[in-house]
């Protein structure tokens, strides 16, 4: 089954806050979407998750889906578009993977599984070969001061499991963060950056009290993608993107200037709420507001991709319409340009890389499906 619709896209006015007087340049670009389904051989495939606890293998050409009821790697043939193998594991036991919130698949076969809490390190034969809990390590606990932590929902390890990087933090939800930490996992080493870069999380925390205690919170989330050298993070609430060199100790700000959505949500102030119901309603409203997803790379031409949504419209008084925007940077994180996508694509949980074209989850009738876009440059 394919579907097909072509929009033409011209390239969004974006300037980085570093190069306030960069000449700004304009670029016209399709993208095409296609829905395509995938041939499961005759087994169920696990879309409960909305393949939310997912991964690409560094190739780009498998995904890697995992069946959490059954603790079962699903391998996807994205080229093929049909299941290629499932792959039996162990949730307990000296090979047991726990219940992860993440994979990654390695370059040498291998996988890690992490839950935020530890990291559990698998090769090619299955063997569980490392295990690591961040709360436990001493060269992480004896970096970040007494009485912070490593953020559990704004964090990131990279594509090869080696680096982890993310907001270090007190438990008060109203805290502004502390800095950002950064781990090389294999050599058991790190570094602490303070920094009030990041500072403006906070200004639409909502917090939910209860009978004197904490009960949940609504807060901006921060994107990590650590390497060797560098530390890539954008946030949930600004159209932005932040380089810290690791070698040269340096932060740069790349700020975006959409012309389809806000470039950022309206600051306002943290509030701690002691009622159920107001707490849902204040939530409801800062979930009308901007989005942005975090930036995916493909391998294939070194460009970052991002979805963004913004309310769009409502119909009566509960129904919610949101637009939803694609944007792409180059290699140099400079811009590409931006597109709308059609009203009835909805913003996706997350979406995968492969051959140039960008796939998001779609559930076809209880079967596995994506829908995907393909981008054409017009000086390719």
């Amino acid at each position: 089954m394919n579907k097909y619709l072509t929009l033409i896209l011209v390239a969004a006015v974006m300037i980085s806050c570093s190069k306030p007087s960069d000449t700004i340049e304009q670029r016209t670009f399709t993208v095409s979407l296609d829905t395509v389904q995938v041939d499961s051989k005759g087994e169920i495939l696990f879309l409960n998750y909305f393949l939310n606890i997912s991964t690409l293998d560094p190739s780009q050409k498998f995904l890697y889906n995992m069946n959490m009821m059954k603790t079962v790697l699903e391998k996807i043939n994205l080229e093929t578009l049909s299941l290629d193998t499932l792959i039996q594991l162990e949730r307990e036991g000296p090979n047991g993977i726990g219940s992860p919130s993440k994979i990654i698949a390695l370059e040498n076969g291998g996988f890690v599984f992490s839950n935020n809490y530890t990291l559990r390190y698998m090769d090619a034969n299955r063997q569980v070969t490392k295990q690591t809990t961040l709360t436990r390590e001493s060269y992480i606990t004896d970096l970040i001061p007494s009485g912070k932590s490593l953020s559990v929902q704004s964090n990131g390890i990279s594509n090869d499991g080696r680096y982890l990087a993310g907001l270090y933090e007190t438990s008060e939800m109203s805290d502004k963060p502390e800095g950002i930490v950064w781990f090389d996992l294999e050599r058991e080493t790190g570094k602490l950056i303070q920094t009030q870069a990041l500072d403006f999380i906070r200004e639409n925390n909502l917090t939910l009290e209860l009978d004197g205690e904490i009960r949940g919170g609504f807060s901006t989330a921060v994107f990590f993608e650590p390497s060797k050298d560098k530390i890539l993070f954008s946030p949930t609430s600004k159209n932005m993107l932040m380089i810290y060199d690791l070698t040269t100790d340096s932060l740069i700000t790349k700020k975006y200037d959409s012309k389809l959505t806000s470039n950022e949500q309206k600051p306002g102030e943290a509030k701690t709420i002691t009622d159920l119901n107001e707490f849902d309603k204040l939530r409801e409203e800062i979930i009308k507001k901007v989005t942005f997803g975090p930036w995916e790379l493909d391998n294939k031409t070194g460009y970052r991709w991002r979805f963004s949504k913004e309310l769009d419209r409502m119909i009566g008084e509960d129904s919610l319409v949101f637009k939803t925007v694609l944007t792409a940077i180059d290699p140099n994180f400079e811009p590409l340009g931006e597109v709308q996508l059609p009203a009835e694509f909805e913003f996706p949980n997350n979406f995968r890389m492969h051959d140039g074209m960008i796939y998001t989850f779609l559930n076809m009738n209880d079967e596995l499906a994506f829908i995907r876009i393909k981008p054409s440059f017009t000086n390719e």
